[in-house]
């Protein structure tokens, strides 16, 4: 019986190429759903970022722009998961789930609607990983990290918290074997040229302390004594596909 059970799961739910284009289709129905019943959330955003406090008035104008952005934004993160891992086998099975995963955990509440500047951090987040694992598959690394760490610096452009990655993507390229000295000034030198433009328009409009604002939100590290306000159904929810994603990176 839990044979059977475990077989139709692997079929239906975990190796189906069928099941990410309705669970693709059912996000999109339920995204508009909840964005025509309770609209765009109204909370402050955190603009830890450079670009954002200058794009964020067009989507507080346009609600629908907003919601589409976000929502494309999410699919984008799907694709770059999933992307991750078919092309460097993160899960060592045929499994669509690390496509349609993120698209149900992106929308399980309405915070998940409004366009954020998290969003395209993450996206960029996301792509530095595709120079890191590639990395270990070639003796010269400094050029994969001299493009994690500049794909993390734009990140930080929109969210300065991402830097914060920075060294850990080191510490990965370090386990792989594959950091020396020339890597490591190459990682420096692609975060400095990023924010080196950045500091360039910041300097023609007379704004040097806007550019040093963001830096300062480095401090700020999210108060973890506050829980989401998610509901009690969507923690079991998120808990369930959790543990389900677990199965499936523990399975043989």
């Amino acid at each position: 019986m839990n044979t059977l059970l475990v077989r139709n799961f692997k079929s239906f739910f975990v190796e189906s190429r069928f099941i990410s284009l309705v669970v693709s289709i059912t996000v999109i129905a339920l995204r508009f759903l909840m964005f025509l019943k309770k609209g765009l959330p109204d909370f402050p955003a955190n603009n830890t970022g450079f670009i954002w406090p200058y794009i964020e008035p067009v989507f507080l104008e346009n609600p629908l722009l907003s919601f589409l952005a976000s929502t494309f934004c999410v699919f984008i993160i799907s694709y770059l998961l999933s992307e991750l891992n078919v092309r460097y086998g993160v899960i060592r099975m045929r499994t669509a789930m690390p496509f349609y995963v993120p698209l149900i955990l992106f929308s399980v509440h309405p915070f998940f609607l409004r366009m954020t500047p998290d969003f395209p951090g993450l996206i960029f987040v996301l792509w530095s990983l595709f120079p890191l694992l590639a990395s270990y598959q070639y003796h010269h690394s400094h050029r994969f990290a001299y493009q994690f760490s500049a794909l993390i610096a734009i990140a930080g452009i929109f969210q300065i918290h991402a830097l914060l990655f920075v060294p850990l993507w080191l510490i990965g390229l370090s386990a792989m074997g594959r950091i020396n000295f020339r890597s490591f000034i190459a990682s420096i030198f692609g975060i400095i040229l990023v924010f080196w433009i950045a500091f360039v328009f910041y300097v023609f409009g007379d704004n040097i302390s806007g550019f040093i604002e963001p830096f300062k939100g480095l401090a700020e590290i999210y108060n973890f004594t506050r829980t989401p306000g998610f509901s009690v159904p969507q923690w079991g929810f998120i808990g369930t596909m959790l543990l389900f994603l677990f199965f499936i990176i523990t399975a043989d």
